[in-house]
């Protein structure tokens, strides 16, 4: 099957237009006013004119027939969801990654689109080539990563302590870097080179927003696979400063590079966190806030983009030895830089894995879902007996109750491993304006009913649409 492996990854993007539109309503006669009437557009719950969802996988045919596998290739089944609708006159990104390669030559590509880095279609292709085909070049309409191409991490606070040490792991490990520092990091960057790496070195105060937009500007052409966050003000810095490095650094800087981690459909972002944030040491609580304020970011990511398969991880390290505790660390304690860095290495290279917590202390790691329980730890089930953990695990639904009812009709649009029961409009992945409509037609469906026109709106989340179905329902 030529060169073809899985993991990789075909990617493109497209912004369509209005004068697409009439072109596709010429040939289809779909001339829904929803998809070029504004006046008509405004009145609806999506507020503009949207892209009718077989517009939106002419790319997705374009990447099949053009890069991946290319020229020959048969497409033999599809299956798509759109998540969200979408807009004309703003780019729509896709990716197609190969997910298997069987011995009769047929690809199994998972397929992501996104627009404003949120995700709009998901959905599986499957095809096969008939004839060789070229690696794509500029007339193709599109890009091809190989499984095996070079990977850059970024990783801030890279003169530091645990920063440089964690520089050199993924140097040592095969990576490429992109280096954030104050100044300093001449020593590190040699190192790193000398290891095999190409490195980046990015100078900029995370402190500073105008010099941290810089470097986001910068770490985002780069398309990293992972985003390591290492970079921490003084312990003895004021909340501002504590919220700056420690927060709005790592906001900004994840905004940059998720393009490039959905675009692969992988990617890894590791805060350098603190078990200070469990034990809150006296006079520690700027320090604290700041850790606890960037953990906020990680999981937005896993809520938003842990399914399209961007982790979010917190390495927990107690006292590290070198510069930066020295002053309040017991003489003689603490972990070794190197050994926080062979586990944060270790998490941004493991791109399968759920989001997690990992626990660091020179007893070893202990490794925990993001929201702190133990990885294969037993949860109650609703009906009392354990059932176990899972990275998605999701209770099961009991018929007879109105409220499971509901959950599993939601759960039959946007999936088995969302959060349902707290959840909503804006709160779940897949739960917009377009899942909200397809979960009311399935809310009806599943009780008979028709629910009326102020439950697309009224209706958001999951308790309200409970209260809506049981007055609907007479229960």
């Amino acid at each position: 099957m030529h060169d073809v492996k899985p993991g990789d990854i075909a990617h493109s993007s497209h912004t369509f237009t209005a004068a697409e539109f009439t072109a596709f309503a010429a040939v289809t006669g779909d001339h829904n006013p929803l998809h070029h009437d504004a006046g008509h557009a405004a009145e609806t719950e999506f507020g503009a004119p949207i892209v009718p969802l077989v517009m939106t996988l002419g790319p997705v045919s374009a990447l099949i027939g053009m890069v991946l596998p290319g020229p020959g290739a048969v497409i033999l089944g599809t299956e798509f969801r759109p998540v969200r609708p979408v807009s004309f006159g703003r780019p729509v990104h896709y990716s197609l990654r190969v997910t298997a390669v069987s011995g009769a030559g047929v690809l199994t590509c998972r397929v992501l689109a996104y627009q404003d880095r949120e995700v709009v279609l998901e959905g599986e292709v499957r095809s096969t080539a008939r004839a060789p085909r070229p690696r794509p070049d500029a007339t193709t309409g599109g890009l091809l990563i190989p499984a095996d191409a070079a990977r850059t991490a970024v990783v801030t606070g890279a003169a530091g302590d645990i920063g440089s040490a964690v520089a050199r792991e993924l140097a040592r490990q095969g990576w490429d870097l992109a280096l954030v520092h104050r100044g300093g990091a001449e020593e590190v960057v040699r190192q790193c080179e000398e290891a095999g790496a190409t490195v980046h070195s990015v100078t900029a105060d995370l402190a500073d927003p105008a010099a941290r937009g810089a470097a986001a500007g910068k770490l985002a052409a780069l398309r990293p696979a992972a985003l390591v966050h290492a970079a921490a003000a003084p312990l003895a810095a004021g909340h501002a400063a504590h919220l700056e490095v420690g927060y709005a650094a790592l906001r900004d800087l994840a905004d940059a590079v998720l393009d490039g981690m959905l675009l692969r459909q992988r990617g890894s972002v590791v805060l350098i966190g603190s078990e200070a944030v469990r034990y809150h040491p006296r006079g520690w609580s700027d320090y604290i806030a700041g850790k606890a304020a960037a953990e906020s970011v990680l999981h937005g990511i896993d809520r938003h983009h842990g399914a399209h398969g961007i982790r979010a991880v917190v390495v927990e390290p107690g006292y590290v030895q070198g510069r930066y505790s020295a002053d309040v660390r017991p003489e003689g304690l603490g972990l070794l830089p190197e050994e926080v860095a062979e586990a944060v290495a270790a998490e941004a290279a493991d791109t399968d894995a759920p989001a997690r917590r990992v626990w660091l202390t020179t007893g070893g790691a202990t490794r925990f879902a993001l929201d702190g329980t133990p990885e294969g730890a037993a949860v109650p089930s609703r009906d009392g007996a354990p059932a176990p953990r899972t990275a998605a695990a999701a209770p099961a639904a009991a018929p007879g109750d109105l409220a499971d009812r509901v959950e599993a009709a939601v759960r039959g649009v946007l999936g088995p491993g969302v959060d349902v029961r707290g959840g909503g409009v804006g709160l779940t992945p897949g739960w917009d304006s377009l899942g909200q409509l397809q979960i009311v037609l399935a809310v009806e469906a599943e009780f008979g009913i028709r629910l009326p026109a102020s439950a697309l709106t009224g209706a958001g989340r999951f308790d309200r649409l409970v209260r809506v179905v049981a007055e609907q329902a007479g229960t």
